[in-house]
């Protein structure tokens, strides 16, 4: 049982028994009384001093109900930076907020099925919120909506569906975020250059607005573009992607990455290739391993989310929304541009090593 709990529990009981002993010392008193006036005025008050306790005691309970919430991500994966200081974010929130916290994921980003059967199983638990990373933004929509169906509160953490359902969205701005990879690829673009991109998931909201994003950024340069492949978020399939990709177009010179899977896989290929010199590589998100090939020059600049700071405000919006406050139902809650040069940057630092 919570400390607070029990606490309240002891300052129930002592209420209880402290207005038990007023009522017999006050029915004593009513009953050595004559006066009928006097004798009125204080079974008023003695009803009114009840009331009052019973309020009270019924307040104090209502006050100490544990708020339970339940997070139903994209994937549970301790070596994915992105994703491991997300949910990072909503512990720590759900601790400094006394939130009893359940977390559910598949074990691929891709399986929306395992996911919308969690979904359900979330449902089914009756907690006050629950925050969902959808993973395919209309496959995931019809078991989202049984979440609004059933009363619960529905916050959106990193993507969004195809209709706006949910109480609040806090995801990076995708759109935005794609165009910073652009403006990478920009500084990289020579006259016969040929561009190939290494997306996550086919149909995610994050997939589709990151490359908007890019192609937004090129402008006219988005003619270079040759092919576009997707790694379903698993390293194995974005570096054979990427290997079939260069056996089908041997010029290209830049690859974009546009998630950590995706670039990963993408620069593991690249490498094992020895093609570090000829092909320049873009870069999104921030593990280890990302900042190791960063710092040793196979990307030229990476795009980091702030995956904190979107779990703690995700989880921190819930519990406003449950209070009945006035929340934005719409945060951005940022992407950075890190290049070699830059990592040892005070901000990039903490950008990089949230935990440090």
């Amino acid at each position: 049982m919570e400390v607070d709990t029990v606490y309240a529990l002891e300052v129930r009981l002592m209420l209880e028994l402290w207005w038990k002993l007023e009522f017999l010392y006050q029915v004593r008193r009513i009953a050595t009384m004559r006066n009928t006036k006097k004798l009125i005025t204080w079974m008023i008050w003695l009803l009114a001093f009840i009331l009052i306790v019973f309020l009270l005691t019924r307040c104090n309970a209502k006050d100490n109900k544990t708020v339970k919430i339940v997070y139903v991500s994209k994937v549970l994966d301790d070596n994915n930076a992105f994703w491991f200081s997300l949910i990072e974010g909503t512990e720590i929130a759900a601790k400094e907020y006394g939130v009893e916290l359940t977390i559910l994921a598949p074990d691929s980003e891709s399986d929306y099925e395992k996911q919308n059967d969690m979904i359900a199983n979330a449902i089914a638990l009756k907690p006050d919120a629950i925050l969902l990373s959808p993973a395919d933004n209309e496959k995931t929509l019809p078991a989202a909506k049984k979440i609004k169906e059933a009363g619960i509160k529905l916050i959106l953490i990193d993507s969004q569906m195809a209709e706006p359902i949910e109480d609040a969205l806090i995801a990076t701005d995708n759109i935005e975020a794609g165009k910073k990879v652009g403006q990478l690829v920009n500084h990289l673009i020579k006259e016969n250059s040929k561009i190939a991109v290494v997306s996550h998931v086919q149909g995610t909201s994050t997939a589709i607005a990151r490359e908007v994003g890019l192609r937004i950024a090129l402008g006219e340069d988005e003619k270079r573009i040759v092919d576009v492949v997707f790694s379903d978020s698993e390293y194995d399939k974005a570096y054979q992607v990427t290997k079939e990709l260069l056996q089908v177009h041997p010029d290209v010179d830049i690859i974009a990455g546009l998630n950590e899977y995706s670039a990963i896989g993408a620069a593991r290929a690249v490498r094992d290739l020895k093609l570090t010199d000829s092909i320049k590589l873009i870069g999104f998100d921030s593990s280890v391993e990302e900042i190791q090939l960063l710092e040793s020059g196979v990307f030229d600049g990476i795009v980091v989310q702030k995956a904190f700071n979107m779990g703690y405000i995700g989880l921190e919006t819930a519990i406003k929304i449950l209070r009945g406050e006035e929340v934005a139902t719409n945060i951005d809650s940022g992407s950075n541009i890190v290049r070699k040069d830059d990592i040892y940057t005070e901000e990039n630092q903490k950008l990089l090593f949230p935990f440090r």
